[in-house]
Order: C-alpha cells, then structure tokens, then sequence
C-alpha cells in the first residue's frame, strides 16, 4: 500500500507534463522564396536633336526628361546590357502571432560604378527592402500612390509619361481593400532663375497616402490620393506649400484568350517626383514664395495574345504640366510616347521579343525634340521556393 501511494506523484506529475507538452505542439510553416530573371537588352536609338551620352541612363530605359530637344543633329547609337535583370528573397513565416513576412530586390540599373571598356562591372541597387507584420508593411517598396499596373513592353518602364512610378521608404497600414500609408517626404523644386531640379533639404513632415483596391472576375481597379507639404528654405526664410494627387487605373479582362486593357491617369497639384520619373519638379521658387506645378499623365495600353506564344502590347502615354508664369523657359512642359511590340514565349518562363517606340519632349520655350528605338529582349524568369514545417 505504501509503495502504491508513493508511486501515485510521479504518476500525476508524468501524465500532467505529458498533457502540457501536447497542448504545446504547433507546426510552424517557414517559406523560403529566391527569384528574379535574367534579361539580354540590345536597344538601337535614333536621337533627332542632339546625342546623348554614354553614361545618361536614357541609353537603358526610356526616361522622358531626358530626350534631347534643341538640336538639330541626329545621331545613331547602338547599346547591349544586361542591367535590368534582377534577383529576390522573400522569406514569409507563421511562427509568430501574425503572418511575418520580409523581401529583398536589387538590379543593376543606374549604377554608378563600372563601365563598357572591358568588364561591364556593374553594382548591384537596392529595389526593395521591407517586412511585412500581419497587416502592417515598414520599409522600401512601390508607394502606396502608386497603381501598379504597367504595360507589357520590352523597355523597362514602358509608357513611362503616364506612369505614377516611386519606390520609397514607408509605414503602410492594411484594412480590407483599403491601405493607408505615411512615406518618405522630399520636395524637389525648380528655381525662377534656372530649369534645373534640384531637392530641399527643409521639411520633416511625411507624405500622406490613402487607396482602395477594387477586383473581381473583370479584372482589378484601384484609386488613391496623396496629400504633401512642400518645404523649402532660403535666406533663412522657410517656404511651405500643400500638395494633393488622384490617380486611378488598373487591367480590365478582354474576351477569354487573355487579353486586357490597361490604364492609368493622374491629376496633381505639386506631384513632382511621383510623376513621368520626375518630369518636373513639384514647385517653383518665385522670388518670394513657392508655387506648385500643376500635372495631368496617363497612358493606356492593350495586351492581345495572336495565339498561345505570341502576344503584342500597343500603348500611347503622355504627360502636360501648367508653371507659374516666373518659371524659367526651359523647364519640361509635355512629352507623349508610343510604343508597339511582338513577344514570342516558348515557354511561360521564357521570352524573346522585338519593341518599336518613339518618344517627344517639348519644354516651355517650344523647343522640342525626338528619337525612335528599336529594342531587341531575351528573357529567362526563374525562382524556388522550399517550404519547411517543424513542429515546436
């Protein structure tokens, strides 16, 4: 009897732990993701008003500012690189109390190091960087402002006139369809005296951003709106202005093979950066004051499958901005682009196509001027995911 009663402790005290150590038994599902593409670019560009050199990054993508206008000289040049290709890592986790998740971008665009004379060495540049936690996302990625819908094209931007097109640091809050975001504040301004643009360093308080998504079997919509204080500071005296955006687009369905119409238009008061990659700046210095630059951009395109590997995309794209009347004559005023393509995909992962595109640019003065590019694409997308579920 007395060894019974001396064996009764042990025994509760095994089946309590054992029943606390089920309770505490969870799988934990930890993703790994990397990806990216690897993409060959030959672009041949014909310039009607001037050259461009070797190292403005128009000689890789299509950048509406810096199209020349003026001159009459044109000039022929031929450029190969493989700068846009670009690789990820995207980690997501349940081990936490709310889905966490984290991702890495870079590329090779817009370095500064390296050139073509021998070893085309080119740095890596950060793209994204951020973490997500439940419904809140901190770090860099695509602003909220930003409807992020492109046109399929070859060249890296594709209608880049009518884009809203920023990546920048921000604290994004997710509620349903809806998401609300404070980002990284910077105004750019342009002085009377002068056409070029150039960043305040005055100004503390964060850009303001709201936007609600719309989707369905048609297809995805979304609005947003941006409201910004713009701050600049000379001679001691601080200059604000308030800022304001709409923008609204998205990819509409077309028929059954495929297709769809894409499309973005924006309407801002001292939109500046967010706009046609910095086509203007957001404000002007007068002599005593600031003054927003007024912007309306769009684009539209439409994607159209021939048959299950090949597919074209036609776009047209254009921005016009309205300047105080002490601006100087040779800032950017309007610029349109085109653009039309033939894409060949032997595979989902793979793509091989040939773009044809012009672009114009006029500044206040009614200087104008143009090139065409004829654009040459090889494309291998890849990625690997493996998934690992441990029980804790």
């Amino acid at each position: 009897m007395l060894r019974f009663l001396v064996i009764i402790p042990f025994l509760f005290s095994f089946l309590f732990s054992f029943s606390q150590e089920n309770d505490s038994i969870k799988k934990v599902t930890t993703t790994f993701k990397f990806g990216g593409y690897a993409k060959a670019d030959y672009l041949y560009s014909h310039y009607r008003n001037g050259d461009v050199s070797a190292t403005n990054l128009l000689r890789d993508f299509h950048v509406p500012s810096q199209t020349p206008v003026g001159i009459e000289d044109e000039n022929i040049d031929g450029d190969f690189h493989v700068k846009e290709s670009r690789f990820n890592f995207d980690v997501s986790t349940d081990k936490f109390k709310k889905p966490t998740r984290a991702f890495i971008e870079l590329d090779f665009l817009l370095s500064s190091q390296g050139n073509e004379r021998i070893s085309n060495s080119f740095s890596p540049r950060l793209r994204h960087f951020y973490f997500e936690y439940g419904n809140l996302l901190l770090g860099q990625t695509w602003s909220n402002f930003m409807i992020v819908v492109l046109p399929d094209d070859l060249d890296f931007l594709g209608a880049a006139e009518g884009l809203v097109f920023i990546r920048q640091p921000q604290v994004r809050l997710k509620v349903g369809s809806w998401a609300f975001s404070i980002e990284n504040q910077e105004t750019t301004i342009t002085r009377f005296d002068a056409a070029g643009v150039i960043s305040s360093e005055a100004g503390f308080i964060p850009d303001f951003t709201a936007r609600k998504n719309f989707s369905g079997k048609w297809g995805s919509w979304s609005i947003a709106a941006v409201g910004r204080v713009l701050e600049f500071e000379q001679n001691d005296v601080s200059h604000t202005n308030f800022a304001y955006g709409i923008t609204t687009g998205g990819k509409l369905k077309v028929g059954n093979n495929g297709d769809d119409f894409r499309t973005v238009l924006t309407y801002g008061s001292g939109l500046g950066r967010y706009v046609a990659v910095g086509f203007v700046a957001s404000s002007v210095v007068t002599t005593d004051d600031l003054a927003n630059v007024e912007t309306f951009n769009g684009y539209f395109a439409f994607n159209h499958y021939w048959s299950k590997y090949f597919s074209s995309s036609v776009d047209i794209s254009a921005i016009t901005s309205n300047h105080d009347s002490t601006s100087n004559t040779g800032v950017n005023k309007t610029a349109f682009g085109s653009s039309v393509n033939l894409k060949y995909r032997p595979v989902k992962e793979v793509l091989f196509g040939i773009e044809l595109s012009h672009a114009n640019r006029e500044i206040l003065n009614g200087d104008s001027g143009s090139y065409s590019r004829l654009q040459l694409s090889a494309k291998y997308i890849f990625g690997h995911a493996n998934k690992s579920v441990r029980e804790k």
